[in-house]
């Protein structure tokens, strides 16, 4: 797969708010294209791309892991932030859990 090419189709769907074919996308997708194919999905927004998004939470690659989590936390509602708080719990590398939480205060700073 060549990924400057997924990643400008990706940059394209995301534009026209399609997440049908960039979920298409990421079920061959390497880690890089995923990171790339969960924010744009995080923009997105709507009920398939926050299922796919819940998803790859809990991928094998903790890069994929951190691009969910910041991905939930663009939709920010209720459920999306209790999964990144679970995540955040049961999270095991080290740098990913540093990088997930800096993602959730993030999102408090910019409530208050």
């Amino acid at each position: 797969m060549n990924d400057q090419k997924e990643e400008a189709k990706i940059a394209k769907y995301a534009e026209k708010k399609k997440s049908g074919p960039i979920i298409k996308i990421m079920e061959k997708a390497d880690a890089e294209v995923l990171v790339d194919a969960l924010k744009a999905l995080g923009t997105i927004g709507d009920e398939d791309s926050a299922n796919r998004i819940t998803h790859y939470l809990d991928h094998s690659d903790a890069k994929v892991r951190v691009a969910a989590c910041r991905a939930a936390l663009v939709i920010d509602t209720e459920y999306m932030r209790t999964r990144v708080r679970h995540q955040l719990a049961v999270e095991q590398d080290a740098e990913a859990k540093k990088e997930i939480q800096e993602a959730l205060n993030s999102v408090k700073e910019a409530r208050v």
